[in-house]
């Protein structure tokens, strides 16, 4: 049997009718490491019943979570939706709960620190719109064996602020900015960038090796 991958969506409106989606960079990533992937569907009536389904989970970007999650009013927050956050709640208790792997990429990585305890800046600057050349200098960790400089691409406009316990950071923007974040226990990884893009690179190739390294153990 080949390894089963849960991947939550996103939403989009076309014709005034709603889409749950999630876009082919994610599955090519996925589908180039020989696993079956799923979209997690939202409003399942029991969910777990299909995470007990998945030997692992990728978070997906997308809009923002709602700051109620980390106590903090609306500042600066966009396009929330409560079913996207009650998702990837789920999704991220899920996988501490079971143990099973988890990746989180942009909206995914501060989902899982906001949902493991931590919080986010709700808006910053200067880090949207990066295809290449974002510089960011990483930290020596039990995860993921980056080189101490690395070049990524950058489109979020917020980031993790307090980090959640029993997670460190791993990588960070020259500004201080959080770019990675990994459970000092559990198999879960935090990418502030979008390293399914460039998924070939070397700097990806880190990431997506140690994650499925994790699913095939």
């Amino acid at each position: 049997m080949k390894k089963l991958i849960g991947v939550t969506p996103r939403l989009l409106m076309e014709d005034d009718v709603e889409k749950q989606f999630v876009n082919t960079s994610y599955l090519d990533c996925l589908l180039h490491y020989d696993c079956n992937v799923i979209m997690l569907t939202l409003n399942n009536p029991n969910v777990e019943e299909v995470l007990d389904l998945c030997d692992a989970f990728l978070i997906t970007g997308g809009s923002d979570l709602d700051p109620k999650y980390y106590g903090e009013e609306n500042n600066g927050s966009k396009g929330i939706d409560l079913r996207l956050d009650v998702l990837d709640k789920a999704v991220v208790e899920y996988a501490a709960k079971t143990k099973k792997p988890l990746l989180g990429i942009c909206r995914g990585h501060q989902s899982i620190n906001v949902f493991l305890g931590g919080s986010l800046i709700q808006h910053m600057e200067n880090h949207r719109g990066i295809k290449e050349g974002h510089e960011v200098k990483t930290i020596k960790n039990a995860y993921l064996d980056f080189d101490e400089n690395i070049l990524t691409n950058s489109y979020h406009h917020q980031a993790v602020k307090e980090v959640a316990p029993n997670m460190e950071i791993v990588a960070k923007h020259l500004d201080g900015t959080c770019e990675a974040i990994i459970h000092k226990e559990l198999p879960i990884i935090g990418i502030q960038w979008h390293p399914e893009k460039t998924y070939e690179s070397k700097v990806s190739k880190i990431i997506f090796d140690k994650f499925f390294e994790f699913v095939n153990k």
